[in-house]
């Protein structure tokens, strides 16, 4: 269940991951940023998102240490698919075919803000006052299991506790609507991506 409900939420955290058929949707509202976060708890380390195109291209890079192990690795987000790769292990990866896009549809007919409410909702999370952080007014859940925060879109804050396990992840810079280069967003081609069943 642990795994299940960590995935979820990484899925949430990247829900850019559009196809074409959902291009006028704007996930995020800003039209580009770079957003770093630090993490502590069973995970610790930092971590940068870059986005563009109001979050219809995403990539998100992680450098932290889990259960005593380095881990490097990359999740850039590019049509109905999601790509993962270690940087240090340039031969293989996974990719996986991103759920979200049929949820979006049927769920909140592109409320894109409604249908990340519902999945919370599901995990037993309900709307709390908006608080402010780093000086953004933010949205915010609350539930049994902790708390996120979010910003025009944009994960800001997560405390999560989930079997015993503590996960924290906090937006510690934040540098909106500033130009992101189209390299973070490119599929390496020297990689062989092996695809994971859908978890849904």
């Amino acid at each position: 269940m642990k795994k299940t409900v960590v995935f979820t939420i990484s899925l949430l955290i990247l829900l850019p991951g559009l196809s074409g058929q959902e291009a006028s949707l704007k996930p995020y509202g800003l039209k580009s940023g770079i957003i770093e976060y630090s993490y502590s708890g069973e995970k610790v380390g930092k971590g940068t998102l870059y986005f563009d195109d109001y979050g219809m291209k995403s990539a998100m890079y992680t450098d932290a240490v889990e259960n005593g192990e380095k881990r490097k690795g990359w999740i850039v987000t590019f049509g109905d698919y999601q790509y993962m790769w270690d940087p240090d292990r340039s031969d293989e990866g996974f990719k996986l075919q991103n759920p979200i896009i049929a949820w979006l549809a049927e769920s909140s007919k592109g409320d894109v803000e409604s249908f990340t409410e519902s999945i919370y909702s599901q995990m037993g999370f309900s709307k709390a006052p908006d608080e402010t952080f780093l000086g953004k007014p933010c949205k915010v859940m609350k539930g049994n299991m902790g708390k996120v925060l979010t910003w025009n879109g944009i994960l800001m804050l997560l405390d999560m506790k989930v079997m015993g396990t503590v996960s924290h992840q906090e937006a510690t810079k934040i540098q909106a609507n500033v130009p992101v280069d189209a390299k973070y967003f490119v599929i390496p081609k020297n990689i062989k991506f092996s695809e994971m069943p859908t978890m849904f």
